[in-house]
């Protein structure tokens, strides 16, 4: 009979990387459903694997789900959105400038029966684990003459004010080299990505997927606050301070139409009890942004269903997406030539210790058993430069696939 006994400290030890690798085996041999991530500014791993691979739901209402994970796409019925429950939850603390491959940890289990954590931790690492996954031959690399050409036609658009901002996007595809150690990749994009949401998410329904993504969707504290986020613009990090960066006007115009958006969302439901913060320049690895913050008191407002009501309202962002946001989704469906899949839609923990923290899945690839597929989006105004948009996306592109492939 199996020992149901829950543990609260772990008994084996590992290397980071071992460990991470391990769990992603035994998800990908048991058909469940795993999440592993960090949050901004903190250097907690936090683990949870559903025995079942996870749940589809039809619609997402946060006030309906349990504690867990949830991993949504772009657009509600191209992909399915999925829950983890949480039947595994651990966690461990990420040293600074320590080698996933070298030191040794314990992880901290809140919920694991000695059976699980044995099969766990008895898994021989297969040496090329991507090779369980699926192969997406239908999935090939955005040519660089197909997305200047969306580009400009999103500018003409705009030009004749169908749009007053469009966000096309592409994939770019990396073949996977045989020796390729994805825990290691993700550890150290923990560690260079330290203002980023990191996750490494798998289930049978999604395969593996992995993003560094600098934009908060929601953040919502049970009975205390609300908060979200307006991110755009973007441009390398030079020698310059953050605080000598400056901004050009389309910059400017486009992270304005994020945060009009936002107030927008608010003004539906007559919210109008809000602190406004930013805009300010925040730094994302290699990248620089204008982000501007809002937060509402949702005790003193009494309204504690707002997080479900504002994610139904806010998703697709015009960050990743456009406006007016319905013409800018028939705009995208027509130019587009790939499914985003879940670039562009959002995930993060759900109620675990009174608190949701969604984030926008940006800076994020799939992984299937030949490449790795990256996905990126620019936002374009009138003003828009077409080249500079499509090395934009080459950029984004860049920030995991340097890590993945130790470029």
């Amino acid at each position: 009979m199996e020992n149901t006994q829950l543990k609260n400290k772990g008994t084996q030890q590992f290397a980071p990387a071992t460990w991470l690798n391990k769990l992603l085996d035994f998800a990908q041999l048991k058909d469940a459903g795993v999440a592993i991530w960090k949050l901004p500014q903190d250097n907690i791993i936090h683990i949870l694997c559903d025995l079942d691979g996870g749940s589809s739901i039809d619609e997402v209402n946060l006030d309906d789900l349990e504690s867990g994970f949830i991993l949504a796409p772009f657009l509600a019925g191209t992909q399915q959105n999925i829950h983890f429950k949480a039947d595994i939850k651990g966690y461990f603390e990420l040293e600074k400038e320590a080698k996933p491959n070298e030191n040794v940890i314990e992880i901290s289990w809140e919920n694991i029966t000695e059976d699980q954590e044995m099969e766990i931790t008895q898994i021989n690492i297969s040496r090329q684990p991507h090779l369980k996954l699926k192969k997406y031959p239908q999935i090939e690399s955005t040519r660089k003459e197909d997305y200047i050409k969306m580009v400009k036609e999103g500018i003409a658009a705009i030009s004749r004010e169908e749009l007053y901002k469009i966000v096309p996007s592409k994939i770019k595809c990396i073949p996977i080299k045989e020796d390729l150690d994805i825990a290691d990749a993700y550890l150290r994009a923990c560690n260079k990505y330290e203002d980023a949401f990191v996750s490494l998410t798998f289930s049978p329904k999604t395969g593996l997927w992995m993003g560094a993504s600098p934009e908060t969707l929601i953040e919502d504290k049970k009975n205390e606050y609300f908060k979200t986020v307006a991110l755009a613009g973007t441009q390398a990090k030079d020698e310059k301070s953050i605080a000598n960066t400056a901004w050009t006007q389309k910059e400017i115009e486009e992270q304005a139409y994020v945060s009009r958006y936002i107030i927008n969302c608010f003004k539906k439901i007559r919210l109008r009890e809000y602190e406004e913060i930013g805009p300010k320049t925040i730094q994302a690895g290699n990248l620089l942004h204008l982000k501007t913050s809002y937060k509402v008191d949702t005790n003193t407002l009494n309204f504690p269903e707002l997080a479900s009501v504002m994610l139904k309202l806010l998703h697709p962002t015009s960050a990743v997406c456009g406006m007016p946001k319905v013409i800018s989704l028939d705009f995208l469906k027509k130019h587009e030539t790939h499914e985003r899949s879940y670039f562009s839609g959002y995930l993060g923990p759900v109620h675990m210790d009174q608190k949701s923290n969604i984030f926008v899945n940006l800076r994020c690839c799939q992984f299937s058993q030949d490449k790795a597929i990256f996905y990126a989006g620019a936002g374009v105004t009138e003003d828009s430069e077409p080249e500079k948009e499509w090395q934009e996306t080459e950029i984004k592109c860049n920030v995991l696939a340097n890590i993945i492939f130790h470029d």
